[in-house]
């Protein structure tokens, strides 16, 4: 079965848990206005019938509502339709019977019908929707002539209608003719605008599907290329490397220069290769690595890997984890590397004689951390857009080398640990990252 066969399934049902839904309304709306109509406009009404109805739609919509928790599971399409189906007809049934006893052709409520019709013509195909309409029609015009020829009793509304209007053959054929067309308008309508919306819905749902999949072959080959391009600029930063150590022999000052700048510039490269790879490999994975991992480890694992990149900084960092912290379930290579970029962004971006703290804490089963800095900070105006790929922050961008694609891709693995990520900042004074994540990523 296609995507686009299970998310119109799951469409589905969405509408026939929200037909149920509107029937609990319907049965409110009954046991209110005969209430209404008893103790205010003293309307006679055969209470015990029309509370006996109601009582039968309660009934029916309760197994209703416990039967499509049980199809839900099971991809059952066919089951459903007729689900549908049958919701409809023991409705249209059900609303007949009331109207029966609330004045029949008298009860200017029989144009209620337009709403019930609306409505299942919206989860029923072209063909039932006009069956439906066929059914309703007969049902109510043969009621009316039922109550005409005198073959069922006729309950008239005492209080409201005076005059015997189920026995005037003009008003019958007037109110017949406007409800059977008014029926089958409506059904015209709803069944047209319906087709023309799944039309459109599928075609929407076909491009982002095409869309997916090109994304998706791009990050393939972003990602074949940047395998592709690593290996050789790494040999090249380490002859580069080689050269201006000295170790290939000595060389003159302006040569060096010129070999140093070009080491920078090949050390960007190689690190925007490396971003790029990381970028296109961590979205290619359709399933995390989940284990259970110690988050205390992680992070200290992630300090020591950061701290050498700015070694010549006197900069303090407290690492504070809560105690009653154990064990977590996360993919561990991932996680290190949203701790790694976190602390290497604090260590980067604050100067000397500033203070990191990365903060871990446990509430609810919920992980809670915080990275937090004393650095320059970030704009105010930045600050909707950093996590956006290849973005960097307006005070930062010409002063730093960076590729703007370290803040997105922790996003991208923090939702995808279900968790979230927020930042707060003032120019300045520093910047605090916190995210959230379920301690059991199982559960």
């Amino acid at each position: 079965m296609n995507q686009i066969t299970r998310l119109r399934e799951e469409e589905f049902f969405e509408r026939l848990e929200w037909f149920i839904n509107i029937r609990w309304a319907t049965i409110v709306f009954i046991i209110l206005a005969a209430l209404v109509a008893i103790i205010i406009f003293k309307v006679s009404l055969p209470i015990i019938p029309i509370y006996a109805i109601t009582l039968i739609i309660i009934i029916y919509n309760t197994g209703f509502k416990f039967y499509l928790t049980q199809i839900k599971h099971k991809t059952l399409p066919t089951n459903a339709r007729k689900f549908a189906i049958t919701q409809s007809i023991l409705d249209i049934i059900i609303l007949t019977i009331l109207i029966h006893f609330t004045g029949g052709s008298e009860n200017p409520f029989v144009f209620y019908f337009i709403f019930h019709t609306i409505l299942t013509s919206m989860l029923l195909s072209k063909r039932y929707s006009y069956i439906q309409a066929g059914i309703v029609s007969i049902l109510v015009v043969g009621l009316f002539a039922l109550e005409y020829l005198e073959i069922v009793p006729h309950h008239s509304i005492k209080g409201f209608i005076n005059i015997a209007l189920y026995k005037n053959l003009t008003y019958l054929a007037a109110v017949t003719f406007v409800f059977i067309s008014t029926i089958f308008i409506a059904t015209f309508f709803t069944v047209s605008i319906s087709e023309q919306l799944n039309l459109k819905e599928k075609e929407l749902k076909e491009a982002n599907l095409k869309l997916l999949e090109k994304d998706r072959l791009k990050d393939e080959y972003v990602k074949m290329v940047s395998h592709d391009l690593k290996s050789p600029l790494a040999s090249i930063l380490s002859l580069l490397e080689t050269v201006t150590g000295g170790f290939a022999g000595s060389i003159e000052e302006k040569p060096k220069e010129l070999l140093q700048r070009i080491q920078k510039k090949v050390e960007f490269l190689h690190h925007y290769t490396k971003d790029l790879l990381d970028l296109s490999r961590i979205r290619a994975e359709r399933s995390l690595n989940i284990q259970s991992i110690n988050i205390k480890d992680v992070i200290y694992t992630a300090a020591e890997i950061a701290l050498p990149k700015i070694g010549e900084k006197d900069i303090q960092l407290n690492i504070d984890v809560q105690d009653n912290i154990s064990n977590i379930e996360a993919d561990k290579e991932l996680l290190t590397y949203v701790f790694l970029n976190l602390i290497a962004n604090a260590f980067k971006y604050t100067p000397s004689g500033g203070k990191i703290l990365v903060k871990a804490s446990l509430k609810n089963e919920l992980l809670m951390i915080e990275v937090k800095d004393t650095g320059i900070g970030i704009p105010s105006e930045d600050i909707p857009h950093i996590f956006e790929e290849f973005f960097r922050a307006s005070n930062v961008a010409k002063t730093t080398k960076g590729t703007g694609l370290g803040l997105s891709l922790v996003k991208h693995i923090i939702k995808r640990h279900r968790g979230d990520i927020s930042v707060e900042s003032k120019l300045g004074e520093g910047t605090t990252f916190r995210f959230t994540m379920p301690r059991n990523q199982s559960s």
